[in-house]
């Protein structure tokens, strides 16, 4: 929290003059990881942010101005963010859509704000980034509604001794998640019997799954990517195939369900929409996108889709000399796909959740 607050103090003494150029392009940096295990929540970000400027730029642009995407892959390394962002600054851009990791937002939070780039996360929710004016905007709840929402659904379920399995990759989430949801899990009279880390040496995941269930734990979480948690299931399920399975939000694409295959088959996990809610906006958006990429909406395309909705929206209706940042967080209510969008005085965002069970290859909501 000393490190954040002593960026939001940089923050207040390097504002930038910037010249804008309002007769080409509106450019949009993006970021997130387009290579390696996350790569498709961050494919599936882009190709929304994709869809969404097509869209803007079929209906005349923002004040006749066509939108410039510029794509960067943070290869999940935070020196990778940071020199994207200098580029991204050099490049002139407008405002930047990424990262999709926290680890990644608190590695470029100090050099937006130095830079003064305006940057809309859609999906970072370590808690840590809330609370705080600064240039990271989010699209997200925090760890501190998710993870406390898991600790009571568990103790609701009558799961009160818990194992949970940590991605070192993305410490600034998965820490802040843990911290959230022990606080909560204690306090109710849960207790956490074993703690493991991945992705921190070469511990075969099969090693990970024995120590999971050593202590015979009444349930498993993972606060790991899809990817990680299908293949952290499949070793899981040759020890125990009736363990109850969670998987934090983070994990809710569609690589969860089609490499995890029959191994994730009941597993929980909370996510930032419904995925069949029947609002049109959001039917029109899911055939859309369908459309154009041949393969359904996952929950980054979807909070991806949101922010390029909400920053579209200020870039348009913003006084010429008002900064980016005021715009945002003075403008009303937006309409979102499936709730309404707007920032509080700090540009963070309060998503409603939804707890799902898959089902038949499907993620189902739970009513």
């Amino acid at each position: 929290m000393t490190f954040i607050r002593s960026l939001f103090t940089v923050f207040i003494g390097c504002f930038f003059v910037a010249s804008c150029d309002q007769s080409g392009p509106v450019k949009i940096g993006f970021i997130a990881e387009l290579s390696g295990a996350g790569e498709d929540t961050g494919t599936a970000s882009l190709n929304a942010l994709k869809l969404a400027a097509q869209q803007i730029n079929t209906a005349g642009g923002i004040n006749d101005r066509m939108i410039e995407i510029i794509p960067r892959d943070d290869k999940k390394s935070p020196d990778e963010a940071q020199k994207h962002v200098r580029e991204f600054k050099e490049l002139g851009v407008d405002a930047i859509v990424g990262p999709i990791i926290s680890s990644i937002g608190m590695a470029m939070l100090p050099v937006i704000n130095e830079l003064d780039i305006v940057t809309i996360s859609p999906t970072v929710s370590a808690a840590e980034f809330a609370g705080f004016r600064d240039n990271m905007f989010r699209m997200n709840s925090t760890t501190t509604q998710n993870a406390r929402a898991y600790a009571r659904h568990n103790i609701d379920l009558d799961r009160k001794r818990i194992s949970i399995a940590l991605d070192g990759e993305n410490e600034a989430f998965t820490e802040s998640w843990y911290h959230e949801f022990l606080l909560e899990f204690d306090a109710l009279n849960g207790r956490v019997v074993s703690k493991v880390w991945i992705n921190v040496d070469d511990t075969p995941l099969s090693d990970i799954a024995q120590k999971l269930l050593a202590e015979n734990p009444d349930g498993i979480i993972l606060i790991t990517n899809g990817a990680d948690s299908a293949r952290l299931s499949k070793e899981i399920r040759k020890i125990s195939d009736d363990i109850p399975l969670s998987a934090a939000e983070w994990a809710g694409s569609e690589t969860l369900i089609y490499m995890g295959g029959d191994a994730v088959e009941g597993m929980e996990l909370v996510q930032a929409y419904d995925r069949y809610d029947p609002n049109p906006r959001f039917q029109k958006f899911v055939a859309d996108y369908t459309a154009m990429f041949d393969e359904p909406p996952g929950y980054t395309a979807v909070l991806t889709y949101d922010a390029a909705t909400v920053l579209f929206a200020a870039l348009k209706t913003k006084h010429p000399d008002q900064r980016l940042s005021d715009a945002l967080v003075t403008m009303p209510p937006h309409p979102g796909l499936n709730q309404e969008l707007m920032f509080d005085q700090f540009g963070d965002g309060n998503r409603g959740i939804y707890f799902v069970t898959i089902r038949d290859g499907k993620f189902i909501h739970q009513k």
